[in-house]
């Protein structure tokens, strides 16, 4: 059911044009200023009952007058109209839309002059240049006629959802809240100069005008001052969030420790990860609890000089997983103080790739000591042992038909010598600092070569070889050195194995850039004290007269030159993984015309 059309123009009429009604004649409410004083609540409930005419013959008209918004923005205007009525400061009802239709005229008539004469004060007061005041009179001018809407229709908050979005994000929230309020208030003191001037012969109307306004004004600052603090709140959250990514995305373990008991107060995700523990586990326990036992007593050193100095650090330090494995980390101690509270902040960087690297740079220079050794070995002793390995081959042919003893002794000696002589071989392979010539090789078909020719041998010790080739084309070695690499390696496998065991050697292309091999043996494998020596010259497990500890490091040296990495994983008596990367290359057009030569090139 609708209502007809005069049905709507009367109540239309009805709210822009109130009229009181007794004696039998008609009086307009403010007409030349003559409202009785005890006709203000007769004005209102006149008002109401428009209004509710009106929401029932024009349900359209009163839908359009909403404004869509977020609803937590309703819940504050209610909250805020609901502590003003309260109060007792909403003396001008929702309801009366002929006041507000009046007051929003009279604001819009003096709107322009008001403006020009605030921004002439603002401007000057708050220091905005004089370029910019064109800008700020054309913002203000947009945001009065959005709080003109709302006077005129409480329902219509749009000026709210812009002051709120300011406070949080605009221009506004660059400043202090008491700017942006002072600057308000020195508006409406405009404005009620101008209907003070307006209605200087009309008290009353100039009294409920003002009334309306301050009432208004009132309201707006109550949303101000929550809208600062709610912006405010909001970025206090966002910054604690951004902090705590911040903190979970850094490239080390963070720890907050309370100042006083040493207890861990939160961890970062690197910190959870590192120690394999989640954040429930971590929190609560003591810094303390987290390195090895024989390092307790240096980290309660380390908090001490922080608390004292301020600052402390430490790198030869351990973080324990809860796998038992040792992690070494430098570790950095700030005191933080912040909000009435003390805590450290404890950054633990993993420094393992540091330490393998160092490790590298000892060996390196281990390699470099001992090639000079071996230079000189090489060139004073091996004209010698050839002589004497002459003069006993010699021997063994002049010796006389019958004689085991010595015939034994001879063989023993030369024997010995050959060894020797393989050993000065080894120390001039680790030694030369030549240029090495590298070639493509292909690492598929040279390890098959390798294996044929040790085919024997395997046998003969009861190894099984399990070979997986994957499609890796041609490497980039010299193809000698490479094959006294894969011989050295097969070698260490099968002593490892003497019972026998299995042999597995596995090739693959790691992207287009590097070529990958290992070497993976079932036998007696490597106690983890002695990982870190494998590759140093002499060191061997082996019995006494079973190696000369040169093998593993000519492979460490060779492989070196050639731009490769060779790593090993090993377990007692569970075997041990030789895994070697090395770079890969292609025959083609441009290869050729760099070396001179099909496939060869000099680093």
């Amino acid at each position: 059911m609708g209502a007809e059309p005069g049905e709507t123009t009367l109540a239309i009429r009805r709210i822009c044009s109130p009229v009181r009604r007794g004696n039998d004649r008609e009086t307009p409410l403010l007409d030349h200023g003559r409202v009785p004083p005890s006709s203000m609540e007769e004005q209102a409930n006149s008002w109401s009952t428009a209004a509710e005419l009106v929401m029932l013959c024009c349900p359209r008209l009163t839908q359009s007058m909403s404004v869509s918004h977020d609803p937590s923005l309703d819940e504050q205007v209610a909250r805020v109209r609901s502590y003003m009525d309260g109060c007792g400061l909403m003396v001008v009802p929702e309801s009366a839309r002929d006041v507000r239709r009046e007051l929003v005229a009279l604001l819009r008539s003096c709107t322009s002059t008001v403006v020009d004469e605030w921004i002439a004060t603002v401007g000057v007061a708050f220091a905005i240049p004089d370029r910019q005041w064109p800008e700020v009179r054309a913002w203000m001018l947009t945001a009065l006629q959005r709080w003109f809407r709302h006077i005129e229709n409480p329902q219509d908050v749009e000026t709210y959802v812009f002051l709120r979005n300011h406070a949080r994000r605009g221009f506004i929230s660059h400043f202090p809240a008491s700017r942006f309020l002072s600057g308000q208030m020195r508006l409406v003191r405009l404005f009620e100069q101008r209907i003070q001037e307006h209605c200087a012969q009309e008290p009353v109307k100039a009294a409920v005008l003002l009334q309306l306004l301050r009432q208004e004004f009132e309201e707006r600052i109550l949303h101000i001052t929550d809208f600062f603090v709610a912006g405010r709140e909001a970025d206090l959250r966002e910054q604690e969030a951004s902090y705590r990514q911040a903190v979970d995305n850094a490239p080390a373990a963070i720890f907050r420790v309370d100042c006083d008991f040493s207890s861990i107060l939160g961890a970062s995700e690197v910190a959870t990860k590192l120690t394999q523990l989640g954040r429930e586990q971590i929190v609560g326990m003591r810094l303390w609890d987290l390195v090895p036992s024989g390092e307790r007593a240096r980290v309660r050193r380390l908090l001490e000089d922080a608390r004292r100095r301020g600052h402390a650090r430490s790198d030869d330090l351990h973080l324990l997983r809860r796998d038992g494995e040792r992690i070494p980390v430098f570790v950095n101690v700030g005191l933080i103080e912040y909000a009435g509270q003390r805590f450290f902040q404890v950054i633990c960087v993993d420094i393992s790739e540091r330490k393998r690297l160092e490790s590298q740079l000892i060996q390196s220079e281990k390699m470099a000591a001992i090639g000079q050794l071996a230079a000189g070995i090489a060139h004073e002793i091996r004209n010698p042992l050839g002589i004497i390995a002459n003069a006993l081959f010699d021997l063994r042919e002049l010796l006389p038909p019958g004689q085991p003893d010595i015939e034994e002794d001879l063989r023993i000696a030369l024997e010995e010598m050959r060894r020797v002589q393989e050993i000065i071989d080894n120390l001039l392979e680790f030694s030369r600092t030549s240029r090495v010539e590298a070639e493509l090789v292909d690492v598929n078909a040279l390890l098959q070569k390798t294996l044929q020719l040790m085919q024997k041998s395997l046998q003969t010790r009861g190894v099984r070889v399990h070979t997986e080739f994957g499609d890796v084309g041609l490497c980039v070695a010299n193809q000698n050195a490479l094959r006294q690499v894969f011989l050295n390696l097969i070698t260490n496998a099968v002593q490892a194995m003497p019972n026998g065991g299995e042999l597995r050697i596995r090739t693959l292309p790691l992207g287009n850039e590097r070529v990958r091999m290992d070497f993976a043996d079932t036998g007696v494998g490597i106690p983890p004290e002695h990982l870190s020596d494998i590759f140093n010259p002499f060191f061997t497990t082996k019995d006494p007269g079973q190696g000369t500890g040169l093998g593993l490091s000519v492979v460490h040296s060779v492989v070196k030159r050639l731009k490769g990495e060779i790593r090993v994983q090993s377990q007692v008596n569970r075997g041990t993984t030789f895994t070697i990367e090395l770079p890969r290359g292609e025959e083609s057009e441009d290869f050729v015309g760099l070396l001179g030569m099909p496939g060869r090139l000099t680093p």
